[in-house]
């Protein structure tokens, strides 16, 4: 069964659609959209009042959508390049990405939606249903998109199809923001000119032309003896090189205990906020174990992008999982298979603590014990 079939086959067991509310059309001639100084110009095509894109954004500071409908025509080519529609906008550096992958057309992840804090991208935090999706994009050839946003879901539909090809679940608070356009081409891709066409742009506010209750929500998933609660430092300077001691009490400053998602995923960016003009952070998250006897125990890590695992103060492992285009090849997606660290404990009380930074993709920490028996977890 090729990726076209398998999205069919998906799409046919999804509720239908509404028929759509009246439009309230943005045009790109109406001197309200905020234009990049590069990458973005106002061109006609195929009849069609555009904005081509290479590397650049287009934002329209007026809209206020929460719930409602955006929709667009948008056209791709096969360079790799990301495209994306980004809403619920606080400010430039908080708000909701759903991009495509052209280069990636059919693959698992040719369509995705990922949070965005501190202008940094959570993708490699969020992946799998719910996230990602494997749809199909033709080149050259103009598919209408939409994007029906409700609470903290989004159903994305392409094409003429009436059910969605992803329900995505939406990580941010749902507050009204503005909206924007945007591409980007990473440096050293091959060929030139525009990556993707957009045209028609509509915005609905509460306009839900589809009915999310008919889509059951399946309960999360709890892992057990996931770490539930960490007790989280302020930002501390990040290094290339695997620090072999934990940072000094002064350095970390006051710690705070933070819940994790059901998964057990720590979003670091939305705990620790990183001094102006910093891409990169670091930061440490402990965790106090009592034991009922010694021994040693299993502790299974995910973690974006790079990490270092103390017990007691002891530096036992370290790891980089950092994206990484080629030579070799890296997503850095996180997950409790990225590593297994045999701890060993002794009895009674432990300090489990772990140097997490990241510079690209999501900041991002999780760990549950293999067999949590005879064993307390307590952040504080």
């Amino acid at each position: 069964m090729n990726s076209r079939t398998r999205l069919m086959a998906f799409a046919a067991l999804l509720p239908v659609a509404a028929p759509l509310a009246a439009q309230d059309a943005l045009p790109f001639s109406d001197g309200r959209w905020e234009l990049s100084p590069q990458g973005v110009r106002a061109e006609t095509v195929d009849g069609r009042e555009t904005l081509a894109f290479e590397s650049g954004v287009a934002t329209r500071r007026d809209v206020k959508l929460q719930d409602g409908t955006i929709e667009m025509d948008v056209q791709v080519t096969r360079r790799r390049s990301f495209v994306y529609v980004t809403f619920r906008m606080q400010d430039d550096k908080e708000y909701e990405d759903l991009y495509l992958r052209p280069h990636k057309s059919g693959l698992p992840d040719s369509l995705q939606y990922a949070p965005v804090h501190q202008g940094q991208s959570g993708w490699q935090l969020y992946h799998g249903p719910g996230s990602t999706a494997a749809v199909a994009f033709e080149p050259g050839a103009w598919t209408r998109l939409r994007l029906v946003l409700q609470g903290q879901r989004a159903a994305v539909f392409l094409g003429s199809a009436e059910r969605p090809v992803m329900v995505a679940r939406l990580q941010r608070e749902s507050k009204p923001g503005y909206v924007a356009l945007r591409a980007f081409v990473p440096p050293d891709t091959p060929g030139s000119g525009p990556v993707a066409r957009f045209a028609n742009v509509t915005v609905r506010p509460n306009a839900v032309p589809f009915d999310f209750s008919s889509i059951a929500v399946e309960a999360p998933v709890v892992p057990l003896g996931v770490v539930r609660r960490w007790e989280v430092s302020g930002p501390i300077p990040p290094s290339d090189k695997p620090p072999d001691a934990l940072p000094s009490v002064e350095a970390l400053g006051p710690l705070r205990t933070v819940a994790t998602h059901a998964s057990g995923l720590l979003e670091l960016h939305r705990h620790v906020t990183l001094p102006p003009g910093s891409r990169a952070g670091a930061c440490v998250a402990r965790v106090r174990v009592r034991a009922a006897k010694a021994g040693r125990v299993a502790f299974d890590l995910g973690y974006s992008d790079r990490a270092t695992v103390f017990l007691n103060g002891e530096p036992l492992y370290h790891g980089d999982q950092g994206y990484r285009f080629d030579a070799p090849r890296r997503e850095g997606l996180i997950g409790y298979d990225q590593a297994r660290v045999w701890l060993p404990l002794a009895a009674g009380e432990n300090e489990l603590a772990v140097l997490v930074s990241d510079s690209f993709g999501g900041w991002g920490l999780m760990g549950r014990f293999a067999d949590q028996a005879g064993l307390e977890l307590d952040p504080r």
